[in-house]
């Protein structure tokens, strides 16, 4: 090579290191917002795959302390999330306090933000365990954890299993895995603290109440709170997932961008699947055959949700509460969003309900609250008003709309549905709850008088 070769080689090597050191560096928050990156993730699935690595479960004996599992599942999401140490600085109140326990670097990874976590109350003996949903990560409770942790509780969460990685992950799950792990939460939170309080979203919602009417509950748990709750899913043909499954390369119903750190945007097949089981353990029909749940109920639900039925949702509520003790019937409280014409005759004769209507000019132009909004809080750097990542999911087969609803400068928010749809082509859906600082103060309210209760 003569010496203008040397050089030219020499210049285009550098110039090459240069632009593989911007793409290296691109932050979480950087790439949400790059339309390019998007599109080109959509079409090729960059993110939707799953890194190649050897996989080692987790062994969910009661015995193993609960260090030990968020340290295998922080090393998993390393191994397995293609993005696990892209600079993410998504800093929540959560991640700062996680910080200053010297649980979390000062300079989070997508690996950092999403990981499970416990967030310890000094000298508290008791614990609010939060099992997040389908496709989601523990980040979906980085602002809930501050109310319980307001309350004087510590606060611990999970990774199901077929989470925290890529969408790829969900083609193989089982039910029987997410089991597993609550289980394993359950009762070693249970051997650690006096008092435990249960909290489940969407699917994992679902997989609380199967658990919590399947055996003996130990007395330390003393409530059970949804959000979202899985009871039946909106698309009534949630039964044939399996059977279209088992078509040779028929995998997914969903092929997004996936630059969602926080939440898979692609959707398999088999994950429908698996969350369709989960409701169906947890639906009516299954729990007329177990002892009825004793336990107080608090639920957060929307009247148009489009992800689940929530008419399904609210005789499953009814049939609970009609099985609980005296007790603790004074206690179940529902939290409803939108009209409250949706409830079943005779539902609020003796169940607390609370109807948030919206008071600021703001709230007033969302279009519904989506079934994916109620557990985040207006200032959430991610999902809040002022983030960067917009839900776009609705119109990824209509590139025109789904360039509209990532790009505008002035998206319609709201859930959905398809009159939104109709009448706001480029609908965002909405990913914060406009009512959260109502919904801090009912969450504490419930808490204090559950323990008011249980202390008689």
């Amino acid at each position: 090579m003569n010496n203008s070769g040397l050089v030219l080689s020499v210049f285009f090597g550098v110039v090459l290191s240069f632009f593989s050191h911007i793409a290296v560096a691109q932050n979480c928050i950087e790439q949400a917002s790059d339309f390019k990156f998007i599109t080109k993730s959509k079409q090729q699935g960059l993110l939707r795959f799953e890194n190649e690595h050897s996989h080692q479960p987790f062994n969910y004996h009661a015995a193993l302390p609960f260090d030990d599992y968020l340290s295998y599942a922080y090393q998993h999401i390393n191994k397995a999330n293609p993005r696990a140490n892209i600079p993410c600085p998504v800093i929540t109140k959560t991640y700062q306090q996680l910080i200053a326990q010297g649980k979390r670097k000062l300079d989070p990874t997508i690996a950092d933000i999403i990981a499970p976590f416990e967030l310890t109350y000094p000298n508290s003996n008791k614990v609010a365990l939060l099992i997040h949903g389908l496709t989601d990560t523990p980040f979906t409770y980085h602002d809930l954890a501050q109310v319980y942790y307001q309350q004087g509780y510590t606060v611990r969460t999970i990774l199901l299993p077929g989470h925290g990685s890529a969408a790829s992950a969900l083609l193989n799950v089982k039910i029987s895995q997410w089991q597993q792990a609550i289980k394993y939460a359950v009762e070693r939170s249970v051997q650690d603290f006096d008092e435990v309080i249960l909290a489940g979203y969407s699917t994992g919602a679902a997989l609380l109440i199967d658990y919590v009417t399947k055996q003996p509950l130990s007395s330390k748990v003393k409530a059970l709170m949804l959000y979202s709750p899985g009871s039946e899913p909106h698309n009534k043909q949630g039964w044939m997932a399996k059977w279209i499954d088992a078509i040779p390369f028929v995998n997914w119903i969903d092929k997004d961008a996936d630059v969602d750190f926080a939440k898979y945007e692609s959707f398999p097949l088999n994950a429908a699947t698996a969350s369709y089981d989960a409701m169906s353990l947890a639906s009516i029909g299954s729990l007329s055959k177990r002892p009825a749940l004793k336990l107080p109920i608090f639920s957060v639900l929307s009247d148009i949700d489009t992800t689940i039925d929530t008419r399904a949702t609210l005789k499953l509520l009814s049939a609970l509460h009609k099985g609980n003790s005296i007790k603790y019937k004074p206690l179940d409280t529902l939290v409803l969003y939108g009209s409250t014409d949706i409830l079943p005759t005779g539902f609020t004769s003796d169940y607390t309900v609370s109807n948030p209507q919206c008071t600021t000019q703001q709230c007033k132009k969302i279009h519904g609250i989506s079934h994916i909004a109620v557990v985040n809080s207006p200032q959430n750097p991610h999902y809040g008003v002022n983030a960067s990542y917009r839900n776009c999911g609705s119109f990824i087969n209509d590139e025109p709309l789904y360039k509209t609803c990532k790009t505008t400068k002035n998206p319609q928010l709201g859930e959905r549905t398809s009159a939104n749809l109709k009448q706001y082509p480029a609908l965002q859906r909405l990913t914060y709850n406009p009512h959260f600082t109502e919904l801090k103060i009912q969450i504490s309210t419930f808490i204090k008088n559950v323990e008011h209760v249980q202390g008689k």
